[in-house]
Formats: structure tokens, C-alpha cells, sequence
């Protein structure tokens, strides 16, 4: 027994480790201050993760470069624009710095009062394992209801689901099934993988496997309903798969809305009502939604940037380009932050604060087709073709299905003046059944294709 009980707390102490009053859970790569979940991106995420395993030692800046970016040329202000984001995160607690070590990297050090250094830190995580310990050894009695492990894995499988990057997916799933694990008799983590899995259906290109995505978040969504008939994220993603793969318009508003009622204040459920709005034509009525999503959680990158997305399909540019740099600074989605933010630059007419930031969205995504496209809009307007055949090119080599994007492809044949070939895309996109919301509601309403919706809107649907 002491053999287990020791694996478990080692376990702890490895993974949630405290760093001044907050706390980094290095599986995860999510950062609390206290009870709540502080805005840190993906690549912010891993540096501190580094730093943290130093446990107060240099982390060279080679290495931290190689861990971000790995063989990619990146330039130098990349790396100091992450370190920027990162001792933003931190500011919460004074007593935190990353230090600047001349010619060699970084060093994350914690001092109170006459201590300094992040090894206090680790003294900390040995109590608490002694102490832990110790009352395994007791052999105290744990009530069964409490589980608060299983409120932690709820926070942080739905921090990670809204989350970004490659496998923030399947990461969000991990908590999610611990939670099934803890806790079989409780709906949400049915609910949450449901909605994964959905959401996995609408990213792959294979009929097979996106039906079978879809088959098995029914499944999960039925047996969270099982245990609480108002699981908002089961909801969601039936709603998800009565739109898309049923397309039963009709059923989905009806599921949308039980899910948004079941919970007003999360943020999965109203963003797919809100998306779901915009698919079908509903552009106003979305829009208020994703502005209460963003008045509800004003401290989510995830749910003010969704709004600031909103604002440029609107037309606003000049107001989106100020809630998307405030969705920027929150953190969670700066990539699309950054994307959306650019191209609120670009339809202003701002074509160099655009290439930038284009540009820094793929040194953070290098094969990301969308910021491809828009790099080449922004270069066949400023009358650099052989730049802007060269990315349409780029775009045309990507040949895993998974990672094509016709919207981008379209987009990107507007700007080199083929807006038939646009158009074929985009039809044949909506005639293969790929589509899904987003990619709906963009066909609908994004300014890329204003040259086409004459005539072109009316004819999409689900």
C-alpha cells in the first residue's frame, strides 16, 4: 500500500507544482491562480513548462527555441515576443521573474521576503507530500461526493477544449475521461467527450471516419444525458450532430437552445448556438450572442476573440481590431487572435501591421493555410504577384486531406483574379458534405467572398 500511495502523490507533486501563490500543472499545461484558470497560450505554456522542470536552473535560448519551434527559421523577436507573453501571465504574482541570464537563456526564479529562487518552491511540494502521506497512512476515510479532482478535471478539460494548437483535443479528452473514470455515475464527462468527438468529426475528410466520429459523440452525448437529462455539453454536441451530419436545422436550434439554457454562462454551448446562427443566415442574432459570451467571460481569449471574429464578418474593423487585440493580450487562441486581428488591418487598408502579423502566425503555425491565403491577398495588392503565386502554390501542394482548406484556396484565387475558380471550390466544398459550421457561416458572411455572393449565398445550406 505504501508503494501506491506514494506513485499517486509523486504524481501530484510532479505535475501541479507551485510557483509563487500560483500553481502550474505541468501535464496540462494550465496555470491557476487559486480556484481559477489564468489565460496562458499554448507556446507561453511550454516555456514555463521548461522553466518549471529547471527547477531554477538556466534554460538555454537555443533550447527554448528548438522546444517552440524546432527546426523552423524563426526570427529572434519571436522568441522575445512568447517571453513577453509569458511574464504577462505571470504578473499576478510579483514575487515571480524570469530572469535574463546575458549569453546563455532564462531563469524563472521566485523570491519572498529574503528567499529567492524557485527551490523554496520545491521544499513546498515535499510537505505537502509528507503530509499527504501521511494521512494515506491513516487511512482517513475520503467522502465519495466530494471529489473535487473531478471539478479540477471539468476546469481543465474544458479550458483545453477551447484551447488551441495540435493536440489540445486530445488533451481536453484525457480529463474528460478521468473524470469518467472518478466519477461514472456523473454526466459531464460523457458530455465532454461527445462534444471532442464531434468536433474530431468535423476535422477529418474520410466519410468512414467522419461517421464514425459522429456515431460515437451520439453515443457519449446519450450516456451523459443518462446520468443529468441537462447536460449542457451533450446537448451541444448533438446539436453539432443534427446540424451537420443530420441536418435536421430544426432538432439542432431546439438542442442549441436546451444546451445554452442548461448553462447561460458556459462558453462551448453558446459559441456553437452562435456559430449555428450564422450557418443558417441569423447573422445579427448571432452576433449578440457571441457579444453575451464575451460579457459573461470579458477574461477568456476564447469567448471575447470568438466576438472580435463576429466584428470583422460584420464589417467593423476598426472595433474588431480593438477586441482582438484584447482577446490577444487574454491569451488561449492567439494564433486566430492574431489571424483575425490581422485581417481587420487588411480590410482597413493597413497592409504592412497585417503582413506582420500574418507572418507571425505562421512562425507560430507554419503550414497554417488561412494565414497562407490572407499572406496572399495582402501581396497581390500590394503588387507582389510572384509572392502571391508562390503562397497559392503553397496552398495547392498540401495534399493530406485533413489539412487542405478550400475556403483559404478560394480566398486566396479571389485575390489573384479567378473568382470562377473560387467559386468552383467553394461549391464543390458544400457538394462533398465536408463542411461544418464554421466553414458555412464563412461561405455566408466573410468579406473575402463578397465578389461571389450574388447569387452564391442562397445556395448554401446544410
Amino acid at each position: 500500500m505504501l508503494g501506491s500511495g506514494w506513485g499517486i502523490f509523486e504524481h501530484l507533486a510532479m505535475s501541479r507544482v507551485p510557483v509563487g501563490r500560483l500553481r502550474f500543472d505541468l501535464d496540462s499545461r494550465v496555470l491557476y491562480d487559486g480556484s481559477e484558470i489564468a489565460p496562458l497560450a499554448p507556446l507561453p505554456a511550454q516555456m514555463l513548462a521548461e522553466l518549471v522542470r529547471a527547477n531554477g536552473d538556466v534554460v538555454s535560448t537555443a533550447w527554448m527555441r528548438q522546444l517552440l519551434w524546432g527546426e523552423a527559421a524563426v526570427e529572434e523577436r519571436n522568441l522575445n515576443q512568447q517571453m513577453y507573453n509569458l511574464r504577462r501571465a505571470l504578473r499576478r504574482d510579483p514575487s515571480i521573474a524570469i530572469q535574463n541570464v546575458p549569453r546563455r537563456g532564462y531563469r524563472l526564479v521566485v523570491t519572498s521576503g529574503s528567499v529567492s529562487g524557485l527551490r523554496k518552491s520545491t521544499r513546498i511540494v515535499w510537505a505537502g507530500m509528507a503530509a499527504a502521506l501521511g494521512v494515506l497512512l491513516m487511512q482517513v476515510p475520503q467522502p465519495q461526493s466530494a471529489a473535487p479532482s473531478d471539478t479540477s478535471d471539468l476546469a481543465i478539460g474544458n479550458y483545453l477544449s477551447t484551447s488551441e494548437g495540435p493536440d489540445h483535443l486530445d488533451r481536453a479528452a484525457h480529463y474528460y475521461h478521468a473524470l469518467v473514470a472518478e466519477a461514472p455515475d456523473v454526466g459531464a464527462g460523457y458530455g465532454g467527450l461527445a462534444v471532442i468527438d464531434a468536433r474530431r468529426a468535423l476535422s477529418v475528410a474520410c466519410h468512414d471516419a467522419r461517421s464514425r466520429y459522429f456515431d460515437v459523440a451520439r453515443m457519449e452525448a446519450a450516456a451523459a444525458l443518462r446520468h443529468d437529462t441537462s447536460e449542457s455539453n451533450a446537448l451541444t454536441a448533438l446539436g453539432i450532430v443534427s446540424s451537420v451530419y443530420d441536418h435536421h436545422l430544426d432538432v439542432a436550434r431546439k438542442l442549441f437552445d436546451a444546451a445554452v439554457a442548461a448553462d447561460p454562462r458556459a462558453e462551448s454551448p453558446r459559441a456553437w448556438r452562435a456559430k449555428f446562427l450564422l450557418s443558417i443566415g441569423e447573422f445579427d442574432e448571432a452576433g449578440r450572442e457571441f457579444q453575451t459570451m464575451s460579457q459573461n467571460a470579458p477574461t477568456s481569449g476564447y469567448a471575447v476573440g470568438l466576438f472580435g471574429e463576429w466584428l470583422v464578418l460584420d464589417r467593423d474593423y476598426k472595433r474588431a481590431g480593438s477586441v482582438l487585440a484584447q482577446a490577444l493580450d487574454l491569451g488561449n487562441h492567439p494564433g486566430l487572435a492574431k489571424y483575425w486581428l490581422a485581417r481587420s488591418y487588411y480590410f482597413r487598408g493597413f497592409d504592412r501591421q497585417a503582413l506582420r502579423l500574418t507572418n507571425e502566425v505562421l512562425a507560430l503555425y507554419p503550414g497554417e493555410a488561412s494565414a497562407i491565403a490572407l499572406r496572399a491577398r495582402i501581396e497581390a495588392r500590394r503588387g507582389n504577384i510572384r509572392a502571391a503565386h508562390a503562397d497559392f502554390k503553397r496552398l495547392q501542394r498540401i495534399h493530406d486531406p485533413n489539412e487542405m482548406d478550400p475556403i483559404a484556396l478560394a480566398s486566396a484565387s479571389i485575390a489573384l483574379g479567378n473568382r470562377t475558380e473560387a467559386s468552383r471550390i467553394l461549391h464543390q466544398y458544400l457538394s462533398s458534405g465536408n463542411a461544418g459550421l464554421d466553414e458555412i457561416a464563412r461561405i455566408r458572411t466573410d468579406p473575402d467572398f463578397d465578389s461571389l455572393r450574388s447569387g452564391f449565398n442562397a445556395s448554401v445550406s446544410l
